[in-house]
């Protein structure tokens, strides 16, 4: 093995621990005899990963390490005529910066420790626990269960059954991890996640802004010039609204604390009823005449518009 164990791993010089761990993780699982049944390459890179976490987790052993690739020596390097058949040098290379040891460790004691029965026991026992794969899956979910929360059910075509639960606020794309609930691990390493996307279906008249919910609300012609009070939907049932003599259409109308719930705490959003005039299609001779009348008026909406 004359490969450099951050090569091994593909990580930089400078990696962080967690860093390390997250590429030993993806590679032990990429490699791993159990995943690659009577591959001898894979099962060759699968030691070579695993010798070179076992080094470069451990803060003392890699600055040994590090201070060796410093001096221009590898105690990894292929060894020369006479080396074991796994293609290294044995433990004695590791001794001048005391990393024997853990090559006697690791490996059963010399280059023979990389003879396929000792290494295939350590694992088997469960020396080097494996996580199992993450599964992902989508659930569709209402405006309205988004909005408020709420428990959906799972069920898989193994018959297994989960309860989702969903928490108050969650948006569309939202992610929901199952703990333990995706593949098996090997060799006793712990089971993956189960990852679900929520996606949330429009509402009939419902809008989503942030934390706050838009309501475009019709009205007549008379409501906005006289005024009125109408029944308004809301998350949390009707109310009653007032709406103010000689409103327009655009204006906004606030109903505090009607909106969505703030994931993070805090105050809940607001409900925003905007207007929106209607006039009839098929005005009946009273509607004309009236709206004829009003032809008279002063009034001009467009005053000044464009000069």
């Amino acid at each position: 093995m004359d490969k450099d164990l951050y090569e091994i791993l593909g990580i930089k010089k400078e990696a962080s621990e967690g860093e390390v761990r997250k590429a030993y993780l993806k590679l032990a699982k990429k490699y791993h005899p159990d995943v690659n049944p009577g591959d001898s390459v894979a099962e060759q890179k699968f030691k070579e990963v695993n010798l070179a976490y076992e080094v470069l987790k451990d803060e003392k052993k890699r600055a040994q390490y590090d201070q060796m690739r410093a001096m221009g020596a590898n105690p990894f390097a292929r060894a020369k005529a006479g080396a074991g058949a796994g293609g290294f040098a044995g433990a004695e290379g590791f001794d001048q910066f005391g990393l024997g040891d853990l090559f006697e460790e690791i490996f059963g004691g010399g280059s023979a420790g990389f003879g396929r029965g000792g290494f295939k026991q350590s694992y088997r026992t469960g020396y080097y626990p494996v996580k199992g794969q993450d599964r992902e899956t989508h659930l569709q979910i209402s405006f309205t269960e988004a909005a408020k929360g709420g428990e959906r059910m799972l069920q898989f075509s193994d018959g297994r059954r989960l309860t989702v639960k969903i928490p108050p606020g969650v948006e569309d794309g939202t992610k929901i991890k199952l703990a333990g609930q995706g593949d098996p691990g090997a060799a006793g390493g712990p089971a993956g996640d189960l990852l679900i996307t929520l996606q949330v279906s429009d509402h009939p008249f419902f809008r989503r802004e942030g934390n706050h919910i838009i309501l475009k609300l019709p009205i007549t012609f008379s409501e906005a010039v006289l005024g009125s009070e109408v029944e308004v939907p809301t998350l949390d049932g009707t109310v009653h609204l007032r709406i103010p003599k000689g409103i327009s259409s655009g204006q906004r109308l606030k109903l505090s604390g009607k909106g969505i719930p703030s994931r993070k705490g805090g105050n809940r959003g607001d409900q925003f009823v905007e207007i929106l005039i209607k006039v009839p299609k098929e005005e009946s001779p009273e509607y004309l005449k009236a709206a004829e009348s009003l032809k008279s008026t002063s009034f001009n909406p467009r005053e000044g518009f464009g000069s």
